[in-house]
């Protein structure tokens, strides 16, 4: 459902990721400033991969759809195979941390299944390509290769994740790295850790020069440097794009997880009672010689504990990360990517081990097996109510959000013909004269950090503008290949947050229009002047006006009546400006 349906929730996905892999495959797309070669933040060892998945997906895909009678363009068809391969790779690393968990403990390994399985943040963090997710990937192999005994595959998960992922990430690697020297010592983690970096820094070393180099004047450019410094030596300039609160991340992960971030938290305590619980009992048939004698029972014990102990030191990713991108000002939900395969992991913990611990108890006092099923149908009630939450938060976003991807979905493919309503004459006569050359503005004001990406133009003749509002943002440009493309920084790109002139378009050249009838003011159309003509309209949520409960969960029927919506709609210019009246076409025809 995440492939098909949630539309990219992240601005910095569409225009940092989206539209560069546009760019690779088509030759048009949108120029972030930190893609800008006079910066260079972004990585291209992570961007060429994946154009080179776009390329086989378009060709697969297309040729699946055709064969299916699916009448998709071959950008949708890119994208969603793109996001369709994504999502395997997760769903393939996640069944085998399942595996590595449930060889350690196999109700925890039982439990993380139907966790994974249903958490909505993993659902959403699978299908996005940012290197947050990526990192995600890693650190999800790293987990499962380390509670494998396997601390040299481990290592490489997480140079990978560094290097051609998020360097930030590596953050959350630490305690792998700890587990390898603990493993097999520092000498062998230091050189299994150097050589991989080594190889894999040449490789993104080579990968940004010849990307952001001018043909003829090669320079050494590594994005993974240009970013660690620009965050750690800029001065705080990544706070010019919002700050948050210390509170953010926890509601974030709130959100996300409800009760299995409930449970995550708790899961130090919970694996203590189980410890507790089980020392109980075993003293207590010990004392009344009901305890095998040819078994030391501190051994079992200590045993049991390092069996826990394994398992919450691989979550501590979790905390550790939290606590780190908490204190930095600058927050934002792809932050924690990396981390949600632990608090899914961390949730499994403490729901075993409370149900460990219940289980033994209940059987050691009461000689009636009602308590015992008592404890079982709770824990069976609980993950029922874990995944109902979580099937309903992906609902929510899927119902309320979807707008922006269905609205550029509806444009038409140019041909020579008018259509009645979402191509007019005027466009087809255009079409008739330049064909292939011709370009087409699609214009959206406020809700530019809605644009999914081009990927959702039927061809390649649409060009998203932006039109001046209040906000002061940093918009992209359209990658200039004359004049180098990813190896030029077009004239308004900065690092400072300004507003230029270049990002604009003059709204006597907007084709078709973008917008949501907030009270804001972002609906333009009559101001801009012309006659424009409704081509598709979908319902957007109203956050601001909609009841928390419902606006956060889809609760068919409650949802319906409480919740607040605006149309998304997508416009067309009816009649070219100062040219034909409606009167003078209808005269015409």
């Amino acid at each position: 459902m995440a492939v098909h349906n949630v539309v990219v929730l992240d601005c910095d996905e569409a225009y940092n990721y989206w539209e560069p892999l546009h760019y690779l495959w088509r030759g048009v797309g949108l120029q972030t400033w930190e893609h800008g070669a006079a910066y260079a933040l972004r990585s291209y060892a992570y961007a060429l991969p994946h154009a080179g998945l776009v390329r086989a997906g378009a060709g697969v895909g297309w040729a699946l759809a055709r064969g299916l009678g699916v009448k998709w363009s071959v950008g949708r068809v890119a994208f969603t195979t793109t996001r369709v391969s994504l999502a395997t790779m997760h769903a393939v690393l996640e069944a085998d941390l399942c595996v590595a968990v449930y060889d350690t403990h196999k109700l925890t390994g039982a439990v993380l299944m139907v966790v994974l399985a249903s958490a909505s943040g993993s659902a959403m963090a699978a299908s996005a390509l940012l290197p947050s997710s990526f990192a995600m990937a890693c650190a999800t192999k790293a987990c499962a290769a380390t509670l494998r005994g396997k601390h040299r595959v481990a290592c490489v998960a997480c140079v990978i994740a560094v290097v051609f992922g998020w360097p930030f990430s590596g953050i959350a690697m630490v305690p792998f790295g700890l587990y390898s020297i603990y493993g097999i010592g520092f000498v062998a983690t230091v050189k299994c850790v150097a050589a991989c970096a080594t190889l894999a820094m040449s490789v993104s070393v080579a990968c940004d020069s010849y990307m952001y180099s001018m043909p003829g004047s090669f320079r050494i450019v590594s994005s993974v440097v240009n970013l660690v410094r620009y965050n750690l030596a800029s001065g705080g300039k990544s706070e010019l794009y919002g700050v948050e609160g210390a509170e953010y991340y926890v509601k974030n992960l709130a959100l996300n997880f409800q009760l299995a971030f409930a449970l995550a938290c708790s899961a130090p305590f919970a694996v203590a009672v189980a410890v507790a619980t089980k020392a109980f009992v075993l003293r207590s048939l010990a004392r009344s010689g009901k305890a095998p004698k040819n078994i030391k029972l501190t051994t079992v014990v200590e045993k049991y504990r390092n069996t826990w102990r394994t398992l919450l030191f691989v979550c501590t990713p979790f905390p550790l990360v939290v606590v780190f991108f908490t204190a930095i000002p600058h927050k934002e939900e792809r932050f924690l990517y990396m981390i949600y395969p632990f608090v899914c992991l961390s949730a499994a913990i403490a729901t075993a081990a409370f149900a460990e611990g219940a289980l033994r108890i209940t059987r050691h006092v009461f000689k009636s097996r009602l308590p015992t099923f008592g404890v079982v149908f709770g824990v069976v009630l609980g993950l029922f109510a874990m995944v109902a939450l979580s099937a309903s938060r992906t609902a929510a976003t899927l119902k309320y959000y979807s707008a922006p991807a269905t609205i550029y979905n509806a444009l038409p493919v140019p041909s020579a013909t008018p259509d009645t309503v979402a191509w007019p004459w005027y466009l087809a006569n255009e079409y008739m004269e330049k064909g292939d050359d011709m370009t087409i503005n699609v214009c959206v004001g406020d809700e530019w950090y809605r644009f999914p990406s081009s990927f959702h133009f039927p061809t390649t003749h649409y060009r998203l503008r932006f039109l001046k509002t209040k906000q002061v943002v940093p918009l992209p440009l359209h990658f200039d290949t004359a004049r180098g493309g990813t190896a030029y920084t077009p004239v308004g790109l900065n690092d400072n947050n300004e507003q230029h002139e270049n990002f604009f378009v003059d709204p006597e050249e907007c084709v078709y229009l973008v917008e949501a009838a907030f009270e804001r003011g972002n609906a333009r159309a009559k101001a801009m002047g012309g006659e424009w003509i409704d081509v598709r309209s979908e319902k957007f949520i109203h956050a601001r006006l909609s009841p928390m409960l419902s606006r956060v969960f889809y609760i068919p029927g409650y949802s319906e009546k409480h919740n607040k919506y605006v149309d998304y709609t997508l416009k067309v210019l009816a009649y070219p400006r100062n040219t034909f009246t409606k009167t003078d076409q209808d005269a015409t025809l």
